[in-house]
């Protein structure tokens, strides 16, 4: 497949005015069915159909169940296309003149009018950059440093990647539609790039027509088009559409370890020990591919694990959760369980001449389970609950699920016993894989929530998996490019996602390594991961000043882990967002423009990160958008709605709370992963001149299990003010399914009291000088002892 070509308009057929009618079409003489459907809410889908896609294949689990009496405006005509708009207002996206929908053999494609003013957003996992106009590109999951020069993966933007969600967001004004197209296939936008040469040469004059479309090269036409308004509004209606992230076990948002050569329960004992010796909190231990006999999946190497079930329990009676890979591989060897139960249950994929298709992966010679088939699921499913059932595991890593399949051509790999090409299936693997293992990990836990990783995916995926953004690199360049990466990938229904910190592959300087910790450290998932090839990168290995500096980052992250949680609460719920830019929280003005700022981003609504990027500079250009900005490295107050330059120390990061803003934390400084969600402080940042009221509903629960759906957890909404210079809270909601709440009130102003109303009783809240550390030097404020709610 050839990666960086795509299908042209000039090569298909569209109808004229008069041959579009309604609910049907004619291209070419052939008639087409079309279908224009409200869902409600501003959410619309398009069909076509045709006996040439004769089934709808793609395996994306949508949710169609929006307010069907929303008002919303979309209509296609001959005359004007596709039309697509708010009530009353102006439209927001419309068809290219003559070019609503064409085909090509079994290609089908639509047009859309481009206008200089457009900015383009999501994409999925995409590396080049934030705002993509004048970008084309393919939807294909890739083993990217297996399909791409070294050079291409290590300084530039290889494209497509490990992961393809193809959704385009398109900003008008302040005004976001989403188009999100559901199809398995190497589905392709371009944004209007420019007509090149082999890439040395702009086309001949003439030749340089706006080029916005979207398509297919196969399978059944759908798209689903949202209508915003806003970015945030529009990331909640895509959150429902493709499905909400579940609420995950705690322990995943904390620091993750992992490295390519860890293979031992000696070599696990010896990190946990080094973390408890530099008082560094860590969660999770993660196994690569050395774990295993000769690279079998669901096995255990003796020489390295003489009992894994009392070895793993071990580990984690000390806090820290064992978490292996799987690779979807199964080598082809008579003699092993895997492949023998496959081959009875007839469950791998197929080649063209009727066997088992076979690739080259970490085994050698490997066959692959079809997850196309229902049988094939549920054959993956129960390996992996056996597995993780023997050993207490509950967490795995899902890997090489592109599908990589080594030296031999994927397109011969076939599925559904060789009746689906693999085209259809391709980008749709690892969603199978991650379905089948999360069915395995409830098998064998039902009580647990259980936490998967995975390299690739598809629309959906959110529903099942965590994702990382792939094989990075450690140097400057990938940090710059892994915030746009993450952000657009959240956009496009995947927030619970980060990168290999500090770079998987090559060798980061000590400055390089804390520049990533202090960039990353609340990104939602946060893995230290290295290439085997290359020195080994725990915190503790870059010096002592280094390593109190990440020790810094790490812990702070433990500090805000209710803060972290209570946002995937929220985006379980209503599928708020995690990590976002600042275009999701604030206009784009003229003034200020956010459309390209693609270095600083928002943790939530309260929290606006602006990271120092260039591992030898210390200052940088923030952008505090409207309002008053609370500056954690300084203690200080801003005035937004403008620019300012900020200088750092060597272990500080700018990091700003906004005005009205109330932070759950964890008490003190944490040296260790045991986070009580039900003993929090309240941290409330209200300047002097805030009016009104500060709220927040603040749950929590036992951060592991599936209780809270059924009551079991405390949920408390707060409302803070400031009047005439004196601070109230009020308890306004209180739920205490999961037990009494214990609750420290923080304030970084000089008062010494504050007064708590809840339901009829009112008392005043003493508050004594403490300090914080935050980002920066230790900060002045006013702090209360316990006081503890729903006793």
């Amino acid at each position: 497949m050839y990666f960086n070509k795509i299908h042209q308009p000039e090569n298909f057929a569209f109808p004229a005015a008069r041959d579009v009618r309604p609910e049907a079409l004619t291209v070419g003489g052939v008639a087409f069915r079309h279908d224009l459907k409200h869902l409600g809410e501003g959410v619309f889908r398009f069909r076509v159909s045709h006996k040439r896609w004769p089934k709808q294949l793609s395996d994306a689990e949508l949710d169609t169940g929006f307010d069907a009496e929303a008002p919303a405006e979309c209509s296609v005509t001959g005359r004007h296309g596709l039309v697509l708009g708010e009530p009353g207002g102006k439209a927001l996206l419309r068809s290219e003149p003559g070019r609503l929908f064409g085909v090509s053999g079994q290609a089908w494609m639509m047009g859309f009018a481009y206008d200089p003013s457009m900015r383009f957003y999501g994409l999925g996992e995409k590396y080049f950059g934030f705002e993509h106009s004048h970008k084309r590109t393919k939807f294909w999951n890739t083993d990217v440093w297996a399909d791409f020069d070294g050079n291409v993966f290590v300084n530039g933007a290889p494209d497509p990647a490990y992961l393809s969600i193809p959704y385009l967001i398109v900003k008008r004004g302040n005004r976001y539609v989403g188009v999100l197209i559901n199809n398995p296939y190497a589905s392709f936008v371009s944004l209007n790039p420019k007509v090149r040469i082999a890439d040395q040469a702009d086309a001949a004059d003439g030749d340089d027509d706006p080029r916005f479309f979207i398509g297919a090269p196969d399978g059944r036409p759908e798209v689903y088009f949202l209508v915003g308004p806003s970015l945030a509004e529009l990331t909640r209606k895509l959150q429902r559409l493709v499905g909400t992230t579940p609420r995950p076990p705690l322990w995943a948002l904390g620091h993750q370890q992992c490295r390519w050569g860890y293979e031992s329960y000696r070599d696990l004992d010896r990190i946990d020990k080094q973390f408890r010796k530099h008082k560094i909190p860590n969660d999770g231990l993660w196994l690569d591919i050395d774990y295993m006999t000769g690279y079998r999946v669901f096995t255990w190497n003796k020489k390295h694990w003489k009992d894994p079930a009392k070895q793993v329990a071990d580990l984690q009676s000390r806090g820290q959760r064992v978490v292996p890979i799987f690779d979807p591989g199964v080598k082809l060897d008579p003699k092993y369980h895997a492949y023998k139960s496959g081959k009875q249950a007839d469950i791998f994929c197929r080649n063209p001449a009727g066997g088992d298709y076979v690739g080259f992966v970490w085994p050698g010679t490997t066959v692959f389970p079809d997850f196309a088939l229902p049988e094939g699921r549920d054959w993956w499913a129960k390996q992996v609950a056996r597995t993780v059932k023997a050993a207490s595991i509950t967490g795995a890593w899902l890997d090489m699920n592109d599908p990589a399949t080594g030296l031999s051509e994927n397109s011969e790999m076939l599925f559904r016993r060789g009746k689906l090409p693999h085209a259809a299936y391709h980008n749709q693997y690892a969603l199978g894989m991650a379905k089948a293992s999360f069915e395995g990990m409830r098998a064998a836990h039902p009580d647990e929530r259980p936490f998967l990783l995975t390299r690739s995916g598809y629309t959906s995926i959110g529903r099942y998996a965590a994702a990382w953004t792939g094989d990075n690199f450690s140097n400057t360049h990938h940090l710059k490019n892994s915030i746009p990466t993450t952000l657009n990938l959240a956009l496009s229904g995947v927030p619970f996602n980060g990168p290999d910190v500090p770079g998987f592959g090559g060798e980061p300087t000590p400055q390089l390594a804390a520049a990533w910790y202090k960039a990353g450290f609340l990104f939602p998932f946060l893995r230290n991961h290295s290439n085997k090839g290359f020195s080994e990168q725990e915190p503790w290995t870059f010096g002592a000043a280094t390593m109190r500096t990440i020790r810094r980052y790490i812990r702070l992250r433990y500090k805000l882990l209710p803060y972290l949680y209570n946002l995937f609460v929220e985006q379980e719920a209503r599928g708020e967002a995690i990590l976002r830019p600042l275009l999701h929280d604030f206009a784009d003005k003229p003034s200020l423009p956010l459309d390209r700022v693609d270095d600083q981003f928002m943790v939530g609504p309260s929290l606006m990160q602006a990271p120092v990027l260039d591992e030898h500079a210390n200052t940088r250009s923030v952008v505090l958008p409207a309002g008053r900005w609370f500056d954690a490295m300084r203690g200080r107050w801003l005035a937004g709605g403008r620019r300012v330059r900020v200088t750092t120390k060597p272990d500080a990061t700018p990091l700003y709370l906004r005005d009205g803003a109330v932070v759950p934390m964890r008490p003190g400084d944490p040296a260790d992963n045991a986070t009580d969600l039900l003993d929090i402080e309240l941290h409330l940042l209200l300047s002097p001149g805030f009016r009104g009221a500060a709220r927040y509903v603040y749950t929590a629960d036992d951060g592991r299990g599936y209780g809270y759906r059924r009551g079991e957890q405390t949920r408390v909404t707060f409302e803070a003010r400031r009047q005439r210079g004196k601070l109230s809270v009020r308890v306004v909601g209180e739920d205490y399914g999961f037990g009494p709440l214990r609750v420290r009130f923080v304030v970084y102003q000089n008062t010494k009291e504050l007064t708590l109303r809840a339901g009829t009783a009112r008392r005043g809240i003493a508050l004594t000088p403490a300090s914080v550390i935050l980002t920066g030097d230790k900060l002045r404020a006013m702090r209360s002892r316990a006081v503890v709610l729903g006793k």
